[in-house]
């Protein structure tokens, strides 16, 4: 531990335990990265020991010392990991948060009420699972990660759509309504506008995926940029759910194709924003980095011929 402090001209203060030490160091948060992938590439935290990270908020000081540490954009896959805390798609509180954002989201809709509607979006819990599926992307643990992520979207998108489907029988038990009167009656407009792949709603998932993106990569806050994801997925998620039915099955199919295409393009482009900003194992072999660098030209391939393959069926029919 001396001889890494030294390389890296890095000052410590350590405790004997005498069975054990403690060694704590103050470091700015855009090195964080590279030091815990050092830390680990030299099997602490790994094979032995453990590494704690506690953010400092504020510290004056009137001597600082020159490290040697290099600087990453982005903070570490741990830290990122920490701050979105356990992700499961059978947790009770996520499933409770995304029966009530779907509620929220079927009453918005069919009221056409757009302060509900945003009301949703600030409950839906989406933001997670994309990340982790992102994130999952750039690293060796693929196959937890990515199970861990779609299995958590699966789960919040189908309760979106069956809470939605719910909703909407029971109004349209009470009120009759079919595929013509959303199209033209001005009452259901917001309902009408989670159906059409024009450049806003586009535009819409893939900025929203760079904020998220960003703001993840920079350990920074997630509640505002969450909204935006949830804007993209849980009130056309609702609407396939209530369209469904209706009976509306042509505009729920255009409502699946966008809620699709929503989803291709915030992972996209949070995979993007966590390649560029450094959040991806480190201390790999060229091997194992050429197979994270392959699994990545082939996700982006993938996505973006999906992606050419939705907007073309759903300008079709």
């Amino acid at each position: 531990m001396d001889e890494f402090l030294k390389e890296f001209s890095l000052q410590a203060t350590s405790y004997d335990f005498g069975v054990s030490f403690r060694y704590e160091l103050r470091i700015d948060d855009y090195q964080t990265n590279i030091l815990i992938e050092e830390f680990k590439a030299r099997g602490i935290g790994t094979a032995y020991g453990e590494i704690i990270v506690r953010p400092v908020s504020l510290m004056i000081s009137s001597k600082r010392e020159k490290d040697e540490l290099p600087s990453s954009a982005g903070v570490n896959r741990e830290e990122i990991l920490a701050n979105l805390g356990e992700i499961s798609g059978f947790a009770r509180t996520y499933l409770l948060m995304n029966v009530l954002a779907a509620t929220l989201a079927a009453f918005g809709l069919l009221n056409n009420d757009v302060v509900v509607i945003i009301a949703s979006m600030i409950v839906a819990p989406l933001l997670g699972p994309i990340v982790l599926t992102s994130l999952g992307l750039l690293s060796l643990e693929t196959t937890s990660y990515i199970k861990r992520g779609l299995l958590a979207e699966i789960t919040g998108i189908s309760t979106t759509v069956i809470v939605g489907g719910l909703i909407g029988s029971i109004f349209q038990y009470f009120e009759p309504i079919d595929e013509n009167t959303i199209q033209n009656d001005p009452l259901y407009s917001e309902i009408l506008a989670r159906t059409a792949l024009t450049v806003p709603t586009i535009s819409l998932a893939l900025l929203g995926g760079l904020a998220a993106g960003i703001i993840v990569a920079r350990g920074l806050d997630v509640s505002i940029v969450g909204v935006a994801i949830a804007a993209s997925l849980c009130p056309p998620a609702a609407t396939i759910g209530i369209l469904g039915a209706l009976g509306a099955w042509v505009l729920a199919f255009h409502a699946t194709s966008l809620l699709l295409l929503n989803i291709l393009a915030i992972n996209l482009s949070c995979s993007a924003v966590f390649w560029i900003f450094g959040v991806k194992s480190r201390g790999l072999s060229k091997r194992q980095a050429a197979k994270v660098r392959r699994m990545n030209i082939i996700w982006i391939l993938v996505v973006s011929i999906l992606l050419v393959i939705i907007i073309a069926l759903a300008n079709v029919i």
